[in-house]
């Protein structure tokens, strides 16, 4: 059974309300690092940084002010055949100004990413991804809040219930197991 684009787009608003509620830590993470996830590399501002989206999510971004939303083939970059034509990206129009109620997902979600392993468990794990940016919160190792930890946890594990969102997850665990097996398990 196919989901209509309506719910669809009610069932990411959901998560991103759940995800609204809760935060890494008890205090604004950025001010650790001058917002460097949002602004990307102070160094190179050349560089910039688009978040991919999960399938459904370019939905919240369509009359956007402050996003940008661009499409790449799936065949450009490395994803899961299962997915479709094309993958979304999106943008800060102006980082670190941006409409937070509106984020993307792996934005609320960071620094965790979710892993499944060769079992077939699901974790979270810190992302380990190299960024021109170090997140000081995953670098320091600073004790995360339990309810982000959960609500997290339950929202990816809803998340991976998608068939084509579990191949992106399977693909790129299967890609960071091949890069390192040091990752950190955080639940």
């Amino acid at each position: 059974m196919e989901i209509s684009v309506l719910d669809m787009k009610k069932e990411i608003e959901e998560i991103y309300e759940r995800l609204e509620k809760v935060t890494p830590v008890d205090f604004d993470c950025g001010s650790l690092c001058g917002e460097a996830c949002c602004v990307y590399d102070l160094k190179n501002p050349e560089e910039e940084l688009a978040l991919y989206l999960l399938p459904g999510e370019e939905l919240m971004y369509e009359d956007s002010d402050s996003f940008d939303l661009y499409y790449f083939d799936r065949d450009e970059i490395e994803y899961p055949p299962s997915w479709d034509d094309v993958v979304y990206l999106v943008k800060c129009r102006n980082p670190p100004k941006c409409d937070r109620s509106i984020r993307p997902i792996q934005c609320r979600t960071f620094p965790l990413v979710p892993h499944i392993d060769e079992n077939g468990d699901f974790h979270l794990v810190l992302d380990e991804t190299e960024f021109p940016y170090e997140c000081p919160i995953a670098s320091q190792h600073m004790k995360f809040n339990d309810d982000f930890l959960t609500v997290t946890f339950d929202v990816w594990k809803k998340l991976i219930s998608n068939p084509l969102i579990y191949d992106f997850v399977e693909m790129d665990s299967r890609l960071r197991d091949e890069r390192t097996r040091d990752y950190e398990i955080v639940i």
